[in-house]
């Protein structure tokens, strides 16, 4: 598998022949899972605000699932950006970012620009939380 830095174009695409809602921005760090065959298994974005990365949209295929391309994706996107990175994870994704070393943001700490996406994600479902890893080699 290979991890590398992809287009808004590639993102697109990819998120748009998996059915999923999600949209990338130009201004955004994109980077794609690529098997041997040049097919795209995975990808995410990280959105840059003033003090900290966001990172949403990690997708994976269906087939692709359950063997750790998203694991490895994320790992790699944190390497080439070392700060800190905050997520909004589905309920089923939560023990994935634990193993990454994410932990849960009490409400109160969550940063302003964060609230709404927060607020908004939390009306339909009821295991939202926000999570924070600062991935600073120190």
């Amino acid at each position: 598998m290979q991890y590398i830095a992809a287009s808004c174009q590639q993102l697109n695409q990819f998120y748009k022949l998996n059915k999923d809602k999600a949209r990338a921005k130009p201004q955004d760090s994109m980077y794609v899972a690529i098997n041997s065959n040049g097919e795209t298994c995975a990808a995410l974005r990280l959105l840059e605000y003033d003090t900290f990365l966001f990172l949403r949209s990690v997708l994976t295929t269906e087939k692709h699932r359950g063997q750790g391309v998203a694991n490895n994706l994320i790992r790699y996107a944190l390497q080439q950006h070392p700060s800190t990175i905050y997520t909004l994870p589905t309920p089923l994704a939560i023990s994935l970012y634990q193993r990454l070393g994410f932990v849960t943001v009490a409400k109160a700490e969550i940063p302003q620009p964060l609230l709404t996406l927060y607020r908004r994600f939390r009306q339909g479902n009821d295991g939202t939380r926000v999570m924070v890893i600062n991935s600073v080699v120190g």
